[in-house]
């Protein structure tokens, strides 16, 4: 990796960190973790086809059904 590929690394990690930081500061707020399952309740369809995935390579057929 080069010099400059590494500098921008650390900008973009930092410019990662800053700006969230920044707002948060700027209008006062607490941070609130999102929790463990935030990407999980946000994109439950995308969650659920992970999920089946690994079954369906191992040779499973996976039929869903809503939990009443």
């Amino acid at each position: 990796m080069s010099m400059l590929s590494t500098l921008k690394a650390v900008v973009a990690v930092a410019h990662a960190l800053l700006v969230p930081a920044y707002h948060l500061l700027a209008r006062h707020l607490d941070y609130a973790e999102p929790g463990v399952d935030y990407f999980d309740r946000r994109h439950t369809e995308r969650a659920t086809r992970r999920a089946i995935r690994p079954l369906e390579r191992h040779g499973y057929r996976v039929t869903l059904e809503r939990a009443a």
